[in-house]
C-alpha cells in the first residue's frame, strides 16, 4: 500500500493516484476508471473503496488479501492506495461486456456458452473459497465476457459482509439463470427440462445446492458437449448400431453408480465431438414422464426401462408411446421391446443387455 496526495496534472483534469496511476476516462457505468500505471506502462482499472468509516480497516484487509488471489477466471487486484483517507482498488484492465451488457443488448446465451461461463466462475470462486475469500457479488454486472471468449469474475477486493461460500454459489446459480432467460429468478425459476435449467433450479433451491463436483461435472459436459436430444433434433434418428453404443455408455454408467439414478433420459445423455456419450448425474428435475417406468419404482430395472426409453428415441426420432412401432431400430427392435416391458422381471439383465449391444454395435460400417 502506498499513500500520497492526487496530483493535478495541467493537462485537462487528468488525475494520479499514488504518483503513478494516471485516471482517464469511465469504464460502463462510471463507478470504474480506466487509468494508465506509468511505473509499469499498462492500463488498469481503478474504483474507490466507498465503504461507511467503521468498516473501513474490515475493507482494507480484504482488498489486502484479495491482491493474492491468481486465476484466469479472476480479475486480480494489484495494488491498494490511500488517497486523501480515501481507499482505492488497483485492478487488472481486461477487455470486454459485462454479462449484464451482453444479455441486454443482445439476447440470452445459448446454453453451451452459458455453461463456459458458469464453468470460468465456478473455477474462479473454488480458488477463492480454497483461500478463505467469500466473493459476495456475484452477479452479472461483475461477470466480464472478454473478447476472446473468456469469462472472468471481478469485484473481488471489496467487504464480503461475512457471506458464506454457498452465498456465491446461490448467486451463480441467479447469474447464470439470467444468462439464459435474461431476467433474475425471483420467486419463479425458469421451467425447463434440459441439464442446465435443471441445475440451475438446484443450485437456487432453498434445501441447498448440489454438490460441488456434480454441479462442476454438469457445466463442463454442457459447455462442449450436446445432449443427445438436441444431436437427433439437429440431425435426425441414430442409426442402430451407434444407438447400441450409447447404450452401452449409459449402461456402464449405471452399474457403475450401483444404485437407482432416476434420470436416464435424452436431455440428460452428453454426446461429444468423437460421439461418446455420458449420462449427466440426476438433478431435482426427474425424469420425464415419457420415459419413467410404468411401475413407477426406485429400482435399476427400472433405469433400463428408461434406458430403453431413451434408445426408442435415439432410433426412432421420439419417444416410445402407446401403438408407437420400432420403423427404424433394426436389428435393436427385439432389444427395445424386452427393455421396454412392463413386467420388470422381463427386461434383460445387464449382463445379457451389454452382449446384445455389442453384437449389434459391432455392425457399424
Amino acid at each position: 500500500m502506498r499513500t500520497g496526495a492526487i496530483v493535478h496534472v495541467e493537462m485537462g483534469e487528468t488525475t494520479r493516484l499514488a504518483g503513478r496511476y494516471r485516471l482517464l476516462n469511465p469504464l460502463g457505468a462510471g463507478s470504474v476508471l480506466l487509468a494508465f500505471d506509468e511505473a509499469r506502462h499498462r492500463d488498469v482499472a481503478v474504483r474507490r473503496l466507498r465503504v461507511p468509516t467503521e468498516l473501513r480497516d474490515a475493507a482494507l484487509h480484504e482488498a489486502r488479501r484479495a491482491t493474492t488471489l491468481r486465476h484466469a477466471s479472476i480479475v486480480r487486484v494489484l495494488d491498494v492506495v490511500i488517497e486523501d483517507r480515501a481507499p482505492w482498488l488497483v485492478m487488472e484492465f481486461v477487455s470486454g461486456a459485462s454479462l449484464e451488457q451482453a444479455v441486454r443488448a443482445r439476447r440470452p446465451l445459448p446454453v453451451p456458452q452459458a455453461a463456459r461461463v458458469g464453468v470460468c466462475v465456478l473455477s474462479a470462486l473454488a480458488t477463492a473459497h480454497e483461500a478463505g475469500i467469500v466473493h459476495g457479488r456475484v452477479d452479472p454486472g461483475n461477470v466480464l465476457l472478454t473478447t476472446t471468449g473468456r469469462a472472468v469474475l471481478t469485484g473481488f477486493g471489496f467487504p464480503s459482509l461475512s457471506m458464506l461460500p454457498s452465498a456465491d454459489l446461490w448467486s451463480l446459480a441467479a447469474t447464470l439463470h439470467f444468462a439464459i432467460e435474461g431476467r433474475p429468478p425471483g420467486q419463479m425459476p425458469a421451467e425447463g427440462a434440459d441439464p442446465l435449467r435443471s441445475l440451475v433450479r438446484a443450485m437456487l433451491h432453498p434445501s441447498g445446492a448440489p454438490p460441488l463436483d456434480v454441479v462442476g461435472e454438469t457445466l463442463d459436459r454442457l459447455a462442449v458437449d450436446r445432449p443427445l436430444d438436441a444431436v437427433i433434433a439437429a440431425s435426425g434418428p441414430l442409426p442402430p448400431a451407434d444407438a447400441a453404443a450409447v447404450g452401452l455408455a449409459l449402461l456402464d454408467r449405471l452399474l457403475a453408480i450401483g444404485e437407482f439414478h432416476g434420470g436416464v433420459q435424452p436431455g440428460n445423455v452428453m454426446i461429444d465431438s468423437s460421439g461418446r456419450a455420458r449420462l449427466l448425474p440426476l438433478l431435482r428435475a426427474g425424469t420425464l414422464p415419457a420415459y419413467t417406468a410404468p411401475e413407477g419404482a426406485q429400482t435399476q430395472e427400472a433405469d433400463l426401462w428408461s434406458l430403453g426409453a431413451t434408445l426408442f428415441t435415439a432410433v426412432e426420432g421420439a419417444p416410445p408411446a402407446p401403438g408407437a412401432r420400432l420403423a427404424r431400430a433394426g436389428a435393436l427392435a427385439p432389444v427395445l421391446l424386452r427393455l421396454l416391458s412392463g413386467h420388470p422381471q422381463d427386461r434383460p439383465t445387464p449382463d445379457e443387455l451389454r452382449a446384445e449391444l455389442l453384437a449389434i454395435r459391432s455392425r457399424r460400417s
